[in-house]
């Protein structure tokens, strides 16, 4: 197999780890446009597709079947990990400007997947990391130069795996995989550093985790967690690896036969979350991966549907998920709590078998087997679900997205009508921050429409601010409508919270509320308490006369209503009594110790 035969051939990884690390696109029809791969079994091909027209390009041989892709930072290599029927597993360098092989390593044992060092650290020194399963060294990482063209040398692991990813800020590689011992799960760092004036990577920690086969694995967005989902005999388990706290693993046990099909993490407004599609249920994550919601899938989707593989458009708003055994993918509402399902029939009878998001959150693009040694992938506009799809040879596995490539490299830098700002192509028409000229940007809250700041839907301009009228409570339904205190604004009108009601334009709470106990305007009276929307006395206090008494300090109400004591005595817990020295004498306090006509005791004289 020469790769050199065919242009813009890119193998495509097996595993979804790798969309991860997929750098710049080989230009396909439309140079500069992003390109959609996919990695096909059977024919042991790549396919580069138009991501804006959807025109495939001539399929590239691969001549084994691939197991794993990366690309450089900046677009010129290419690294293929595949495994060979005559030669063996082998890594293969592919030069992305001419469109040629360079050449191809021996990675010491079966390669499953490759990443490039996501920032170079010295001069000179571009890092791949080829995962190998087990070879004469066992199982472990194959580091190579790309710059050099050299291989380095090999990181022993002590568990195999088949998974690998590397947090967004660039700082770890983990590895989760199963013992094949004892059958647990764990987690694998290995950790970048620099020494000697060059890079290096070392196996830092292996992290027990509970539960047995890996189900999905995700890193947060913000690096600080790494989510590995399990299972047990009882059912699935989420474990969250928090790094900033010296890698404490917090398992959350899923339980009653709910078992992960694949998981990813997203950010929107509302912060950093998860999703899980599990066989009974879709679970949101919290930026902590804790449990925050759980929606059963029969409140989300039609019968048989049941979720497989998820994905998360960019801005964190919407997710697509496929249906196991079902030409069905769902769009689901994940801007805030799950939403319902949106089901869109892919062109096929056959199920999904990859699913991914252009890095510009317009598309997302599935993949199917049609099992006639053909395939198809489709595209589907997130902004209005229609679907166009492109034959392409074997059976897809993986797809992975291209951005557009720089400048430097001599292509057409924008596809369309994007503009090139700086170094980033951008829509002039919809970029917020470059709205109708690169630099102009709109003011907080605004989006840019057809190359004008506005206000998104349900926002208006109040004061020079973009304010949602639906929900604002100064602004409610228009501008400056201010909902009286206590009120909240739903759908723009102004009502009280559910328990409350408008007394004397204020919302209160009947049941409660003093001045309005039962009914607006009805005032409890002085020390009374409203409860259950009636005027009660306190716990603790009586009702003696129309006023609220406490019958154990009360000295005219000592123990009940009416039985005051006599002068000089006080209540103490419902009893009168006399000061410490006195005794009643005559039906009055007297101090016996003092008074010299009840000397010592009652009528006891000390005058002669």
């Amino acid at each position: 197999m020469d790769p050199t035969r065919r242009r813009y051939g890119r193998p495509r990884a097996l595993h979804l780890w790798s969309l991860a690390f997929l750098g710049i696109a080989l230009g396909v029809a439309g140079a500069g446009a992003q390109t959609v791969y996919v990695a096909s079994s059977g024919s042991n091909t790549v396919t580069a597709i138009d991501a804006g027209t959807m025109d495939a390009n001539r399929p590239v041989p691969l001549g084994a079947t691939p197991t794993g892709l990366s690309v450089t930072p900046d677009g010129r290599i290419a690294i293929a990990t595949v495994l060979a029927a005559k030669d063996g597993e082998r890594v293969v360098v592919i030069d992305t400007i001419r469109n040629q092989r360079q050449r191809f390593w021996k990675p010491f044992g079966p390669p499953v997947g490759v990443v490039i060092e996501p920032r170079p650290r010295s001069q000179g020194r571009l890092l791949a990391h080829v995962l190998v399963r087990n070879g004469p060294f066992g199982p472990g990482i194959s580091q190579f130069n790309l710059k050099r063209m050299v291989w380095i040398h090999f990181i022993r692991g002590r568990r195999e795996s088949l998974r690998m990813a590397v947090t967004p800020d660039g700082s770890r590689i983990y590895v989760p995989g199963t013992d094949r011992r004892t059958g647990r799960a764990f987690l694998s760092e290995f950790n970048f550093f620099f020494g000697d004036g060059q890079s290096h990577t070392g196996l830092r920690d292996d992290i027990a985790l509970a539960g047995g086969p890996i189900d999905g694995f995700a890193i947060t967005a913000d690096s600080r967690f790494v989510i590995v989902a399990t299972e047990d005999a009882a059912g699935g388990v989420i474990n969250v690896v928090d790094r900033s706290n010296h890698n404490r693993v917090t398992p959350q046990s899923l339980g009653g036969g709910v078992f992960v099909r694949d998981l990813a993490t997203g950010r929107n407004a509302a912060g950093i979350f998860g999703l899980a599609t599990t066989n009974q249920e879709i679970v949101r994550l919290s930026a902590a991966g804790t449990l925050a919601e759980v929606a059963p899938n029969s409140t989300l989707f039609p019968a048989d549907f049941v979720p497989d593989k998820v994905a998360i458009i960019p801005n964190g708003t919407v997710a697509y998920v496929t249906a196991a055994g079902h030409p069905l993918v769902a769009r689901l509402d994940v801007s805030g709590r799950i939403g319902g399902a949106q089901v869109i029939r892919l062109p096929d009878a056959s199920p999904a078998t990859a699913l991914t998001i252009s890095p510009d959150g317009k598309f997302a693009f599935v993949a199917q087997g049609a099992g006639n040694g053909t395939g198809f992938v489709s595209r589907i506009d997130v902004g209005n679900d229609a679907v166009k799809s492109v034959v392409v040879p074997g059976q897809p596995a993986v797809l992975a997205i291209g951005p557009v490539p720089p400048r430097s490299l001599g292509f057409s830098p924008c596809p369309g009508t994007l503009q090139i700002c700086g170094d980033t192509c951008r829509d002039l028409q919809t970029d917020a921050g470059n709205c109708g000229a690169c630099g102009r940007a709109c003011p907080a809250g605004e989006t840019c429409t057809a190359g004008r700041c506005a206000c998104p839907r349900g926002r208006e301009i109040c004061g020079g601010l973009c304010l949602d009228v639906v929900r604002d409570r100064a602004n409610c339904g228009r501008c400056g409508h201010q909902c009286i205190p206590g009120d909240v604004c739903t759908d723009g009108t102004c009502v009280c919270p559910a328990g409350k009601e408008v007394c004397s334009g204020r919302c209160v709470d009947r049941e409660i509320d003093r001045t309005n106990c039962g009914n607006c305007g009805t005032v409890c009276p002085a020390n009374n308490v409203c409860a259950s929307g009636r005027c009660v006395c306190p716990i603790g206090r009586e009702r003696c006369g129309g006023t609220c008494i406490n019958p154990d300090t009360d000295p005219t109400n000592c123990g009940r209503c009416g039985h005051a004591c006599i002068a000089g005595e006080s209540c103490v817990s419902g009893s009168c009594v006399c000061p410490a020295g006195h005794a009643v004498c005559s039906g009055t306090c007297i101090d016996v110790e003092s008074n010299p006509r009840n000397c010592g005791r009652c009528a006891s004289s000390c005058i002669p």
